[in-house]
């Protein structure tokens, strides 16, 4: 989670941006929002961005619920444990959603549990091609190899899309980011497993992102 922290910061500069993907006035449905079967929703309001994940999943909104709670429901213990605390900690200044899959830890040896968190930043527009590149040199520095990066379609406007791996503790985490622009703001979703079979869903789940 900490290379989520790490990539927050993108480099804003003048010309064609990500076409923004604005929120909806409050008390109104998002468009296009809608869950698929089997999955539930986390974020809202406060959270600025809203995403479905599987049901199984254990889900905390940063903005609003306690963060020991949500812990002790993960399934995260040890090292594993006090990371995801220290990650958690620095995500909960942006009003941060996080979820895990309490099940993958239990299949990984080294007990990494496939996690998602997301959260907005102020941001000004960045244009698509400036911020991919600033996300490989920032991925560069901390031992990671981008394998694809590219914009993709979401509700009325676009995203980026950006998968990678890096080694570290002895696992080789695959990650996948999503870049959503909004009104003054940039949103930023993470995926990471050490699964190599996870990319489906990690996109099926990129695709349910939407800015409140």
């Amino acid at each position: 989670m900490a290379i989520a922290v790490l990539l927050a910061g993108t480099v804003s500069c003048a010309g064609p941006a990500v076409r923004r993907a604005a929120g909806p006035p409050p008390g109104l449905a998002v468009p296009g929002n809608t869950t698929p079967e089997g999955f539930k929703r986390v974020g809202g309001a406060a959270n600025g961005v809203m995403v479905s994940v599987p049901d199984d999943w254990t889900v905390l909104d940063l903005a609003n619920d306690d963060l020991e709670r949500g812990l002790a429901g993960a399934g995260l213990s040890g090292t594993a444990l006090g990371e995801a605390r220290k990650s958690l900690r620095a995500l909960a200044a942006n009003s941060a959603v996080w979820a895990s899959d309490r099940e993958s830890a239990r299949q990984s040896a080294k007990r990494f549990a496939t996690n998602l968190n997301g959260f907005c930043r102020p941001e000004r527009a960045v244009p698509a091609g400036r911020l991919i590149e600033a996300a490989r040199k920032r991925l560069r520095g901390l031992g990671a190899a981008v394998t694809e990066a590219g914009e993709m379609p979401l509700g009325p406007g676009t995203a980026v899309r950006i998968v990678y791996m890096f080694p570290t503790g002895g696992l080789r985490v695959h990650g996948t980011q999503f870049y959503v622009p909004g009104d003054g703001r940039m949103c930023i979703v993470t995926l990471s497993t050490d699964q190599q079979d996870r990319q489906p869903l990690f996109d099926r789940i990129g695709r349910t992102i939407r800015l409140i």
